[in-house]
């Protein structure tokens, strides 16, 4: 029988950096893809580091000299992971990995998603207005609060402001940010109660039975572990419990060695196991998401009888040596290799 997979000799573009606040994030996932790609047999990988208009150039010139069969998206944050690039690539006619366009700006934009994914039954944390938190007769109770920038991913822009007099002179230092958060339409920053609890994450990779036969990932052995959940077409990885040395998960506690503990598999119970899985693949459904993703969680302290939170999803999840979608396949028995094959497999 033909093999289905992507041939080794196939022409792959590992697409990374990007003009983000995340591009030396992307740097280090497009390299650690690339070197697993070369390592699984396809020896015509090649990177392009996309730094200016000139790079989108050598896409087009590649494209036109027919050296793209695959591009592999590796560029995390604005433009990069908004459906940006990905129009780009679909104007060119580029086969590429992850969500569409549509799907990869809806889950940039943090109000959008909360909005479609509150629309469709799914718990999110609320809104605060600006207005009613400077005017408030009880301002201390209504605090801690967490400052979010809209349309940035790894924590990017997330300020947590601890009472009403720090909320006052950020708003007197940044002259621009009491408009940005009485904005109506295309909200720059937005506020939410800051919430204590536990942060959960756990990744979705496409499951097809022929598929993961032909790279020899044992099948019997996924169905039988209890960490993580195959459902139909998609698998939620084993569930990782973030723990993180400094207040909470921000940019720097996510991408430096030794800020953040991590218990993989989390300690849950098995019914908010299965919760945390089912939550976020009726997510990823929701937003119509393709490929990898990662849907992040907070368990409030009462989450034992009640539905996880989401923070948000993430369409292009990292892939560096600290990121959490690779330590999750790993611990379903996937390896790096596998994981890069089942994505450029799993192409829209």
């Amino acid at each position: 029988m033909k093999s289905k997979l992507l041939s080794k000799t196939s022409k792959i573009l590992v697409i990374d950096e990007g003009f983000s606040a995340e591009k030396e994030v992307s740097l280090r996932s497009g390299r650690n893809v690339a070197s697993s790609l070369i390592k699984a047999g396809y020896e015509n990988t090649k990177s392009l580091h996309l730094s200016s208009p000139e790079d989108l150039k050598k896409i087009i010139d590649l494209q036109m000299k027919k050296e793209i069969d695959i591009a592999v998206l590796m560029t995390h944050g604005r433009f990069g992971e908004d459906g940006c690039i990905q129009g780009f690539l679909e104007l060119l006619g580029i086969s590429y990995t992850g969500s569409d366009v549509k799907a990869s700006s809806n889950c940039m934009n943090k109000l959008t998603t909360k909005a479609l994914l509150k629309d469709n039954g799914l718990n999110v944390f609320p809104n605060l207005e600006i207005d009613k938190l400077l005017n408030s007769e009880t301002k201390e109770k209504d605090f801690p609060i967490i400052l979010k920038a809209t349309a940035e991913g790894s924590s990017v822009g997330v300020e947590k402001i601890s009472d009403f007099t720090e909320l006052e002179n950020k708003l007197k230092a940044e002259t621009q940010l009491l408009e940005e958060l009485k904005a109506r339409t295309h909200k720059k920053t937005f506020i939410e109660p800051y919430t204590q609890g536990v942060e959960v994450t756990t990744s979705i990779l496409p499951f097809n039975e022929e598929l993961y036969t032909e790279l020899n990932i044992d099948i019997d052995s996924l169905k039988l572990n209890p960490n993580l959940l195959i459902d139909e077409d998609l698998i939620s990885l084993p569930i990782l419990k973030l723990i993180p040395k400094k207040e909470f998960y921000d940019y720097e506690a996510k991408y430096t060695a030794g800020l953040t503990e991590f218990e993989l598999p989390a300690s849950l119970t098995e019914d908010l196991t299965k919760k945390v899985h089912m939550e976020a693949l009726k997510a990823y459904r929701t937003m119509e998401c393709s490929g990898f993703a990662r849907v992040d969680f907070i368990l409030k302290p009462e989450a034992e009888s009640h539905a996880p939170f989401i923070l948000e999803l993430n369409t292009l999840p990292g892939m560096t040596d600290t990121s959490d979608l690779p330590a999750q396949a790993k611990c379903a028995g996937i390896q790096a290799e596998k994981l890069v094959e089942i994505l450029i497999n799993s192409n829209i």
